[in-house]
């Protein structure tokens, strides 16, 4: 017989896999009740979709739809009946126009498979330019003296937002690369770029800082002073880094899955984050369940590759406790420069809510699209309503909500990172959905709350600091003094405050200050679907919505939003990039 501590064992490592199973039974089958819980009978949209707009819904159509679609049936019916036909690899059929689920899934994949991995190599390569930037600020021994101005700007920027400073750009203003479509090799680049430069801004600042971290540890003056190749302490530091990180490459890999949601449909690409999001709006739950089944399915396979080599790469230190590294703090810059650049941005946003207070926000009093001016500094937009006060007196409200968003995301993530057994398929699962999709699954769950936006937002927004939490963790308990505090009868509450938090802490809040432009953005783009403010609230995502169909003739409505939440990122990045 097994001994209680082989049970024991093997039940602890069955539970991050129970963990995954229950979150996908859950998103499935939230999907499935999502008419139900709404209220929404999805026969009217059906009907619309197959006979156009002009089709009379009459008692009789709606109920041969409801026949053809088996909504009579109860709802655990017609759930039993897709999960066992899906367990046979028959994801049904389109509730629109009766195609194969499982045709439609494979064909839009392979484009979103091409989609992503140029995506990805083009963020190896972009990371690969930062790291060789910070090994020569090393041997120039001026590696702490740098702000990481780059990737603060790239993370403060959503993938949507990027395609259309893209399209801007290099398709109206350059007339390089066409601006949609999925034709040839010419279609792939903007796309890819749009989803290569967030996540190397994000994954390059967190490689960095790991780096930085590993390069300051004991060892390498150890080896230095032993006349060891800086060749090969550079390589050994690098793989030491990484080996940090792995889950949170992982989560990297799926969130450019989850961005090409946003991307394809910008692009007009027909990829698999577009069939989901066409089939949410016109509520074709079989295509929607088949096209988040893989996209799910495929975050846990990544997750849990990245997780498997983290314990291959650490291997035996994470086990004795001989894993010996330094946790850095979280303070304010020393520098006097960087604490004066960020005090100048926020005293000149504190300026412009000023000036805005001062003006009329929602009055139409200049001339449609009218360029700056010394009436309008910033022009007007479509309506001839002053872009100055709109953008500064929207501002407030959008970074409110967007520090909120932030600080509970944080709070579930840590306390997520801190019980993975429990929730790393909740962390997979959640990861996998794009926030497009859980911003229109939130808008049918809650009925357009007021604070769906803000739920949706969260709900997806904590698994990547969880996935860090969690990485962090696991090192931290490597180390020799955690490892041996419990046979000095040091108690667990002890352990936690003294030993884990502060080396989990400051990286953390570090990568959920990085995440702060990005979620207040992401936040305010639900604007888009629907969600959140709504006209003629001056909210940052409504103007982006309002002023992109004519980013050709006034960019200005869409540029200054995007650069004052590059500007925000900046500054708070300065006040802690020590």
């Amino acid at each position: 017989m097994l001994s209680a501590v082989t049970q024991r064992s093997q039940f602890n490592a069955m539970l991050p896999w129970a963990s995954r199973l229950i979150a996908l039974l859950i998103v499935v089958i939230l999907v499935g009740l999502m008419p139900e819980i709404a209220g929404i009978d999805p026969s009217q949209t059906i009907l619309r979709a197959r006979s156009g707009q002009q089709q009379l819904l009459t008692p009789e159509a709606l109920a041969a739809v409801r026949a053809d679609l088996e909504l009579d049936r109860s709802t655990s019916e017609r759930l039993w009946s897709w999960a066992s036909s899906a367990i046979q690899g028959d994801l049904g059929a389109s509730w629109i126009d009766g195609s194969s689920v499982m045709d439609a899934v494979k064909n839009t994949a392979m484009t979103s498979l091409t989609l992503t991995t140029t995506a990805l190599a083009l963020t190896v390569v972009l990371c690969g330019i930062s790291v060789c930037y910070t090994f020569w600020r090393w041997k120039t021994s001026r590696l702490g003296v740098e702000h990481n101005a780059v990737s603060s700007v790239l993370v403060a920027l959503p993938e949507y937002v990027i395609a259309a400073v893209l399209i801007l750009v290099f398709s109206v203003w350059l007339g390089v690369f066409p601006p949609y479509g999925w034709k040839g090799i010419e279609n792939l680049w903007l796309p890819a770029f749009s989803l290569a430069l967030p996540a190397s801004g994000l994954f390059s600042r967190l490689l960095n800082d790991s780096l930085k971290r590993v390069l300051s540890e004991p060892w390498v003056i150890t080896w230095l002073s032993a006349n060891v190749q800086t060749r090969k302490v550079a390589r050994f530091a690098l793989w030491r880094a990484i080996s940090n990180l792995f889950p949170q490459i992982a989560m990297t890999v799926i969130g450019l899955t989850g961005g090409a949601v946003a991307v394809e449909q910008i692009f007009s690409i027909p990829g698999i984050g577009r069939l989901i999001l066409g089939a949410t709006k016109a509520q074709d739950l079989p295509m929607v369940q088949g096209g988040l089944l893989v996209l799910l399915l495929f975050s846990i396979l990544v997750s849990s590759l990245g997780i498997l080599l983290q314990k291959v790469v650490l291997g035996h230190s994470l086990q004795s406790g001989k894993l010996v590294s330094s946790h850095s703090s979280f303070n304010f810059t020393r520098s006097k420069l960087k604490r004066s650049l960020s005090v100048m941005i926020f005293t000149s946003l504190a300026i412009v809510v000023w000036w805005a207070s001062q003006r009329d926000a929602t009055t139409s009093q200049f001339a449609r699209l009218a360029a700056a001016s010394f009436d309008a500094p910033m022009g007007a937009d479509g309506i001839g309503r002053d872009l100055l006060a709109r953008v500064g007196q929207g501002m407030i409200a959008t970074i409110k909500a967007g520090a909120f968003a932030t600080l509970l995301s944080l709070i579930v993530g840590l306390a997520m990172g801190f019980c993975t057994r429990f929730s790393q398929g909740f962390i997979e699962i959640t990861k996998g959905v794009p926030y497009i999709i859980a911003g229109l699954l939130v808008a049918g769950l809650t009925g357009m709350n007021p604070n769906s936006a803000l739920i949706a937002i969260v709900l997806v927004s904590w698994a990547p600091l969880a996935a860090h939490c969690s990485s962090l963790l696991v090192e931290a308990k490597a180390q020799p003094y955690t490892h041996l505090a419990p046979t000095w009868g040091t108690q667990r509450w002890r352990m936690l405050r003294y030993y884990l938090l502060p080396y989990v802490l400051p990286p953390l809040l570090r990568h959920a200050l990085l995440r702060l432009p990005v979620i207040t953005l992401s936040l305010t783009s639900l604007s888009f679907i629907g969600l959140g403010a709504k006209p003629p609230t001056p909210e940052w995502g409504l103007l982006i919505a309002e002023n992109m169909p004519y980013i050709e003739r006034s960019p200005q409505g869409v540029l200054i939003p995007i650069m004052g939440l590059v500007l925000i990122g900046v500054a708070i990045n300065l006040l802690f990039d020590d």
